[in-house]
């Protein structure tokens, strides 16, 4: 099992740094565009520059484009992880060895898991770096994105487990699109049960209820326990698709190009 990692490591290594370096990047790209805006304003220090940040609101919205952005970046490369292997001649070949395929998808799934979690890292330790020196600067602290950043670790790896077997079982470039038909198929599907349901009406009215008070604040204990309990979730969803993509890789294999 080392030695696919090790390959899908050196194999991938563009992918990892970019998830190491991403976030930090995107600050200082998001950082120096609005530096930009604000290039005519006369006698503008760091000071004044971050305590309109604050005062207007605006940082933490900003960090919250930041992590979508990166995040979407993330997503679009996370397929190369498989689509670097898609042959049928590597993948029987991997599969003549002992255990090939389960070492085969092992190696891309800790990659995967890997390359996220140091993600997590680096916009935790760069958000961190800069929450120090806004409040350096301004004597205020801004709000911080630990929880949020967990969230989204954790909820980039569920997605993951659903779309990942789509992938290995009908290819990179094929199994986005069979995952949006069965997506779009299951939601339409959802929406004419509830509309030609015998209880349709109470349905709505239990899905608007629920809405509500979710809206109101009425439900926070039962917020918080769904909240914590994702994580758990998410990495036994995260394994339960990994032992799917070792039953579909080779059948999928049969489709890639030699």
């Amino acid at each position: 099992m080392q030695g696919t990692v090790y390959k899908e490591l050196v194999q991938n290594r563009f992918f990892v740094l970019f998830g190491l370096f991403l976030p930090p990047l995107v600050y200082i790209a998001v950082i120096l565009l609005e530096l930009i805006v604000r290039a005519g304003e006369a006698g503008l220090s760091w000071k004044q520059f971050f305590s309109e940040f604050l005062a207007d609101g605006t940082l933490f919205p900003n960090k919250i484009l930041i992590l979508l952005i990166a995040y979407i970046g993330m997503r679009l490369l996370s397929a190369s992880v498989f689509s670097a292997d898609e042959s049928k001649c590597k993948c029987f070949l991997m599969a003549s060895v002992p255990e090939g395929t389960a070492r085969q998808m092992y190696g891309k799934y800790v990659i995967l898991f890997m390359t996220y979690a140091l993600f997590f890292v680096s916009a935790f330790f760069t958000d961190s770096v800069l929450s120090y020196i806004v409040f350096s600067l301004t004597g205020e602290a801004p709000p911080s994105m630990l929880g949020l950043f967990a969230l989204m670790l954790f909820l980039q790896l569920f997605l993951r487990s659903i779309d990942i077997p789509f992938m290995v079982s009908y290819g990179t470039k094929n199994g986005k699109y069979v995952f949006m038909i069965v997506l779009i198929a299951a939601m339409l599907a959802f929406a004419i049960l509830i509309l030609y349901s015998p209880s349709s009406e109470n349905l709505i009215r239990i899905v608007a209820d629920v809405i509500l008070k979710l809206l109101n604040g009425e439900l926070a204990d039962e917020t918080a326990f769904c909240i914590s309990a994702f994580p758990i979730v998410s990495i036994a969803a995260y394994l339960v698709s990994y032992r799917i993509s070792c039953k579909l890789w080779l059948k999928g294999a049969v489709n890639y190009e030699a």
